[in-house]
């Protein structure tokens, strides 16, 4: 005996619901199984090899900042109301410290265009969730 057309439209709408329902829990997952933004790899790891002596730039850091008075960190950089990727980027490509001037600022990174845009990366990848 054949099943009334309702109850098959209703098998067809909760067979689609959960095959829909599947795949959005899914895409989570592939975009984790992706991994990490390779420019936030390669930022982090520059970080470590070229600002560490003066910035605690990841809280698992091998050692602490070599400075007195230590830099500002990463954290405490990606998460002011004026960082962003421009000024980020302005900043490190401009600041330069001429080798005699006291207080000393910091010194002139030589960063391709690439390192510093990895570098920007890796610090805006710090950035808190702002809550609401």
């Amino acid at each position: 005996m054949e099943q009334p057309v309702s109850c098959n439209g209703r098998r067809i709408k909760t067979f689609l619901f959960a095959a829909l329902s599947a795949l959005c829990a899914a895409i989570p997952y592939a975009a984790a199984a992706a991994g990490p933004d390779p420019l936030v790899v390669q930022g982090s790891q520059l970080a470590r090899i070229d600002c560490s002596r003066c910035h605690v730039v990841s809280p698992d850091q091998d050692f602490p900042p070599q400075l007195q008075v230590s830099a500002p960190s990463f954290e405490a950089i990606a998460n002011r109301r004026t960082s962003s990727a421009e000024s980020l980027r302005h900043f490190i490509s401009t600041t330069h410290w001429d080798g005699q001037t006291i207080p000393i600022t910091m010194p002139a990174p030589a960063l391709t265009k690439q390192e510093t845009a990895a570098l920007v990366a890796y610090i805006l990848s710090l950035r808190k969730p702002v809550d609401h």
